[in-house]
């Protein structure tokens, strides 16, 4: 695995972080595209794949204000659990 996707991917994953930490949701949705992007070059890797795919099939955008709350949480537990397998 290239050090570089590595460092893409860590840079999105910092990027779609402090989108859901400032509520900006057209960057969350843009670093969530592009992270879906990248995703096929770990796919050779089942635990950075796996976490990954949780990672990109939480569906937070969609959740009602009320709910954001503990959705955000979700994704930013994802986002971690991405960043330590990195």
């Amino acid at each position: 695995m290239a050090s570089t996707q590595r460092l893409l991917l860590q840079a999105l994953l910092v990027g779609l972080g402090d989108a859901i930490h400032r509520n900006d949701e057209s960057a969350a949705d843009r670093y969530h595209r592009r992270l879906r992007m990248i995703a096929r070059h770990f796919d050779t890797n089942p635990l950075i794949s796996d976490a990954l795919e949780h990672l990109l099939s939480a569906s937070w955008l969609a959740t009602k204000a009320a709910e954001r709350f503990e959705a955000d949480q979700q994704v930013l537990e994802h986002i971690q659990c991405v960043a330590d397998l990195l």
